[in-house]
């Protein structure tokens, strides 16, 4: 089985307003020379709200999403990325809840443009990451990696519609992967990062992220996968009503809530030729392990994944039948 026999597995993306979990955080790398460019488009329905883990009804957020993201092989065991989201979004109220009403609250009169029941589109944070492959070895591999979000621009933030939390952000972690000889065709891939956010009115909201999926090949060109990520808010605060009184917290209240979550769903992937897959997921956030901030109701993804080579990798010599086999699971995965 050569890397071309069966294309890559894509990571179908976890459509959490594209902030939630580590871009770019796949443990299998591109070869030398290598490289992918994708495009992904996301559907993202908020429904419900937490104070704490108390839901109430805060009215709907929809949000449309467009990420750009190319990875490169610098080498077979380093890779970087860049990538980039558009979001639109548009936030509608609910006339029978008191808590469903725009920004701002009655503690800042006037109603926010953002929260006018009409999309508003935005660049959001640039998203880098660097990838090195420590182990690789009889289907496993086992890799460290860095990352950073960076806003593009200052955005408004204070909104039910706002695109993000226009934060600087470093993260750091590992992701592990392996392929099961004694099972063909099945494959698991999970990875941990650490974020360390930019303060805010110096309250501390760093946050801890998992990742997970389980994934099997139905037909060579065909497969399917399970997925799970979460995330855990170190510090931050509770969202109260006590809060929406606050004149300084409640303007940065989105940046500084300790938001925990827990996302389950599935996705199927599809090779259509030897350089282009297409992929689609769909998520749901359960209640029972969200703390503060919006429960998504449903997230969908679609997208595709086109794959390439430049000159550094013609001159690569002919992988082993193992290595090729992993980079079929997952080299030229999507974050």
């Amino acid at each position: 089985m050569t890397p071309r026999s069966v294309l890559a597995t894509l990571t179908v993306p976890v459509a959490l307003a594209m902030s939630a979990v580590p871009a770019r955080a796949q443990a299998w790398l591109p070869p030398r020379g290598e490289g992918t460019v994708s495009i992904l488009f996301s559907d993202v329905l908020v429904n419900t709200h937490f104070f704490g883990t108390q839901p109430f009804d805060g009215g709907r957020i929809r949000s449309e999403s467009v990420l750009v993201d190319a990875t490169y092989g610098v080498t077979d065991r380093f890779a970087f990325s860049v990538a980039l989201p558009f979001v639109a979004s548009e936030y509608t109220g609910n006339n029978s809840s008191p808590y469903a009403i725009p920004h701002p609250q009655p503690l800042y009169p006037g109603v926010n443009p953002l929260d006018n029941g009409s999309y508003h589109t935005v660049v959001q944070d640039f998203r880098f990451g660097a990838r090195y492959t420590l182990v690789k070895k009889r289907g496993f591999a086992l890799t460290p990696f860095v990352g950073s979000l960076v806003p593009s621009h200052g955005y408004d933030t204070f909104a039910h519609a706002a695109a993000g939390r226009d934060l600087n952000e470093l993260q750091f972690g590992v992701s592990a992967a392996k392929v099961f000889e004694a099972l063909p065709g099945v494959f698991v891939q999970a990875s941990y990062s650490y974020g360390i956010v930019q303060r805010v009115i110096d309250i501390s909201h760093n946050r801890s992220m998992v990742s997970a999926e389980a994934g099997y090949f139905v037909t060579p060109r065909v497969r399917v996968i399970g997925l799970g990520s979460g995330q855990i808010t170190h510090g931050g605060v509770d969202a109260t009503p006590a809060v929406a009184f606050d004149p300084i917290r409640f303007p940065v209240h989105d940046q500084i809530t300790r938001d925990n979550f827990l996302s389950v769903g599935g996705g199927v992937a599809y090779a259509i030729s030897k350089k282009i897959d297409l992929f689609g997921s769909v998520v749901h956030a359960l209640a029972a392990a969200q703390r503060n901030g919006h429960q998504i109701d449903h997230g969908v993804t679609v997208g595709l994944t086109w794959s390439f080579s430049t000159r550094r990798a013609n001159a690569r010599a002919i992988a082993s039948a193992e290595d090729s086999l992993a980079r079929c699971v997952c080299e030229k995965g999507t974050r």
